[in-house]
């Protein structure tokens, strides 16, 4: 039903923001909402950084140090569909007009990625946001390269012996979908979705630690596997359609 993820990442300066935010809500995610094959559309803000949920016994994060790499980290536009075929289609493609190319060129260090479902689970409030009920309030979207076949393959584990667990544990969560990329910088994905976000979170990392199952996973720390894009994962609550 909404297997396949388009995500672009993004930056706005203030003085565009306003009302680029107003045509964009107005006019633009209702027309892709509507559009043939579209199973939902989210807009999300970037949550404050508070620096109050890094692990301190975590390795440093590495980042991509590719000046080529798109370093958008303010919104986060999601675009949910049955399949990537939609994103795909030569026939559905509507050329854009001139007022709506101005609009988008607006955006700053736009970062596309189109993604496919690897896997998915839910969490424990999967009950309070049922399949069909459109974008998620919250999520938590990460996206990533790794370096090697045992990277790709060490990910795979970990993702299965701890991560996911997790989820089906963690406060608020609705679930999560584990995605590969089809088109853009990153080749992995993990798309997280909770029914909220607390004032004061940057993230949902402390949720995912409360709900314990670490010790399942004893090989090398994620952070060691993985190179996060600019800024890491975005986490943030939804703010087009209103929640």
């Amino acid at each position: 039903m909404d297997g396949a993820i388009k995500a672009e990442w993004y930056d706005v300066d203030e003085a565009d923001r306003d009302g680029f935010l107003g045509w964009l809500h107005g006019t633009h995610l209702p027309a892709l909402q509507a559009a043939p094959g579209h199973a939902w559309v989210g807009h999300y803000a970037r949550a404050p950084e508070t620096g109050t949920s890094r692990d301190p016994g975590a390795p440093e994060r590495v980042i991509v140090d590719d000046p080529d790499v798109p370093q958008g980290s303010q919104f986060l536009q999601v675009v949910a569909a049955a399949s990537p075929d939609v994103f795909f289609n030569p026939n559905a493609t509507a050329e854009e007009d001139a007022g709506t190319r101005a609009q988008l060129a607006r955006r700053k260090g736009v970062r596309l990625g189109i993604f496919v479902e690897e896997t998915r689970v839910s969490g424990p409030d999967w009950y309070r946001h049922l399949p069909g009920s459109g974008a998620p309030p919250a999520i938590q979207f990460g996206n990533y390269q790794t370096r090697t076949q045992r990277d790709d393959i060490d990910l795979a584990y970990w993702y299965r012996q701890m991560k996911l667990p997790q989820v089906t544990r963690a406060r608020g969560c609705i679930g999560a979908r584990k995605l590969i990329s089809l088109a853009g910088w990153a080749k992995h994905g993990i798309l997280y979705e909770f029914m909220d976000m607390e004032d004061g979170e940057e993230n949902f990392e402390p949720r995912f630690r409360e709900a314990g199952l670490g010790e399942r996973w004893t090989g090398r720390h994620v952070l060691e596997i993985v190179i996060h894009p600019p800024k890491g994962p975005l986490a943030g609550r939804r703010i087009w359609p209103p929640v």
